[in-house]
């Protein structure tokens, strides 16, 4: 055999132990430490360890700048507080059809029920805890006690004339006393040392659009065959109302019992009595702002309102240009009362 042949067979791979690799236990764990052979710190050279700690201090130091970059131009694109949102009305996602909302909310538990489980002659008057988050006739007051508190306590001052607010004029403060019997806890959930049953109150307001500007309803349109449709689900009674208002520049509301049979069990009373909210208290323009109510008076004393039977009651808002939508709720808002 020749020395060519010989050194053919001595070529691939050759593994090469490196100094220190049968070390065990402790003395491994001191060598990752330190190093006296190569001096390496925790298996890097200070040299090393210098190199990869400025390079990641460059890359963290342009990932930080590019992302305050992006946060700039992001802020450069909003608008001062003062100047409210910076699309509105039209251009935005909510429109110029505000939804109602009703009070008292119902519990943290059930945010998704409008369903009111009451008990009809309830005389307790010992909530379940501070927030009312509970379903006794009482919490239902002690959360719409603590919904006003929330709400209305702002330093506005009350409006004689009834027009819209200027451009930064202040809002104007809600009066409480148009409320009428539906103004004073604990509205009508409970009847405390009385006989008969309860009359509670549900509290309807308009969901807030900055901006918005409300167009009541010409009455002369009421009668129009051209408007027809438009007021076709309009009850008479609110009709009347809107017809013999002497102030007609309100924005209305109104309830009825959305089956036949409902309409048969519920027998309602509203503060104030022509159901209406004054258009002073638009637009929202943001800052302090006390909504406006008008109170739905269930009155649970009359004879039709039995025990044991599911009522559904629908509440419309009623302006120029309204659209009601039962799915997206839009322009009004239904809610169940349910009496043991």
């Amino acid at each position: 055999m020749g020395q060519d042949e010989v050194d053919l067979h001595l070529l691939g791979g050759t593994a090469i132990k490196p100094p220190g690799w049968d070390r065990k236990g402790m003395e491994a764990f001191k060598y990752m430490i330190y190093n006296p052979d190569t001096g390496e710190v925790f298996t890097r050279t200070p040299l090393s360890w210098l190199k990869i700690t400025a390079f990641y201090i460059v890359y963290y130091s342009l990932l930080v700048g590019f992302w305050a970059a992006c946060l700039q131009i992001f802020f450069l694109t909003l608008p001062e507080t003062q100047d409210g949102p910076k699309w509105t009305l039209d251009s935005s996602r909510i429109g110029v059809n505000p939804g109602v909302g009703m009070r008292p909310a119902p519990t943290d538990k059930n945010i998704d029920s409008q369903m009111l489980y009451l008990n009809k002659s309830s005389d307790n008057m010992i909530e379940t805890n501070e927030d009312g988050e509970g379903t006794l006739n009482i919490d239902y007051a002690v959360r719409m006690r603590n919904y006003i508190k929330k709400n209305y306590g702002q330093a506005l001052e009350p409006c004689d004339d009834n027009r819209l607010r200027e451009e930064g004029e202040k809002a104007c403060k809600f009066d409480f006393e148009i409320l009428g019997d539906c103004k004073d806890f604990p509205y009508g959930f409970v009847n405390p040392g009385e006989n008969g049953s309860i009359n509670p109150c549900i509290y309807l307001k308009f969901n807030k659009i900055y901006n918005w500007v409300p167009v009541p309803i010409d009455k002369e349109n009421l009668d129009d065959e051209k408007y027809k449709d438009t007021y076709a689900d309009m009850t008479p009674e609110m009709k009347e109302i809107i017809k013999n208002a002497e102030n007609p520049n309100h924005i209305w509301l109104d309830c009825k019992g959305r089956f036949a049979a409902d309409k048969e069990r519920i027998d309602m009373t509203f503060f104030p009595a022509n159901q209406g909210i004054p258009i002073k208290y638009f637009p929202f323009q943001g800052g302090d702002y006390q909504p406006p109510l008008v109170a739905v008076r269930l009155n649970m004393n009359k004879p039709q309102s039995t025990t044991g039977q599911l009522i559904h009651v629908q509440c419309k808002a009623w302006f120029e240009g309204v659209i009601h939508n039962t799915r997206d709720k839009k322009g009004m808002v239904m809610f169940e009362v349910f009496l043991d």
